[in-house]
């Protein structure tokens, strides 16, 4: 794989990325390690960076693949009038398995990129060795609030307008519980990608498609060994969810971290990726 370090900002020297034709989108990826095949979904409004801390160490155990969903980060696409709902996720991951000849793997996701992992678990039992979902989205009916203005189309665009690094900076401390956390270099990775106004565009459309209740229909429906980890300060989606996720899950087993926000596997990198190898190994 190429070295992207100054077309992408954010690819530090150990994520050496590439892109992958897959359907309408160049998708781009990351992959390192040897041993069995784990897949790593980020949240919504951000993009493989996010993983960061996280691949270097669970590449000593498996092979770690991580993309940015169509309509996040680096990844093109050649249809700017694609739908960007549930179903395109899933299919591009099963795309992208086909792809790099995975026929089944462990599934993390956090955030959105957990509902989808779980949906995804859900549809295709057979591809989905153990799951890991990660302060998930799909059991809590609301975003916050940005992200539920940008269900109304009248909106999205002014949204476009006045986004600046200030607001992904709040959005960013809002996530951790800690938010010293938050540097300059952070928001500048993560601004990044969205200052391209389609990036935006894709993720009010998300936020428009998706329906949360089709994941909580989905997550009884998982018959993957499953981990939930969960920030006990998490303040997008409180802990409570945490444990009535668990509850609608077979054979879940849930650990919450101290001290720790929406973010966990960035804040608490240590930990998560300690629970990661213990659960999947």
């Amino acid at each position: 794989m190429e070295n992207n370090l100054n077309a992408r900002p954010g690819t530090d020297r150990f994520l050496e990325t590439d892109f992958l034709p897959l359907g309408n989108f160049q998708v781009h990826f990351t992959r390192k390690g040897a041993g069995p095949p784990l897949i790593l979904l980020h949240g919504g409004g951000t993009w493989l960076y996010s993983f960061r801390h996280n691949i270097p160490a669970l590449a000593k155990h498996f092979c770690v693949y991580a993309f940015d969903l169509p309509g996040h980060g680096y990844t093109q696409t050649n249809t700017p009038g694609n739908r960007y709902d549930n179903d395109l996720v899933c299919e591009t991951l099963q795309k992208f398995m086909d792809a790099m000849h995975i026929g089944k793997a462990h599934l993390a996701g956090h955030s959105w990129g957990g509902a989808w992992a779980a949906a995804f678990a859900a549809r295709y039992p057979d591809r989905v060795d153990k799951l890991v979902l990660l302060d998930s989205s799909g059991i809590h009916r609301f975003e916050r609030p940005v992200w539920e203005l940008m269900k109304y189309r009248f909106l999205d665009k002014l949204l476009v307008r006045l986004f600046s690094k200030a607001f992904v900076r709040k959005g960013l401390e809002a996530s951790f519980h800690d938010k010293r956390l938050v540097d300059g270099k952070m928001v500048e990775n993560i601004y990044a990608p969205l200052s391209d106004k389609n990036i935006l565009l894709a993720q009010a459309r998300y936020s428009r498609n998706i329906d949360w209740k089709k994941i909580r229909a989905a997550l009884p429906c998982i018959r993957a060994k499953t981990m939930i980890v969960w920030g006990k300060n998490d303040r997008y989606i409180p802990v409570k969810y945490a444990r009535k996720m668990q509850s609608m899950t077979l054979c879940a087993r849930l650990e919450i971290i101290d001290q720790c926000g929406h973010s966990a596997h960035e804040e608490k990198p240590g930990r998560v990726n300690g629970l990661l190898v213990d659960f999947l190994g």
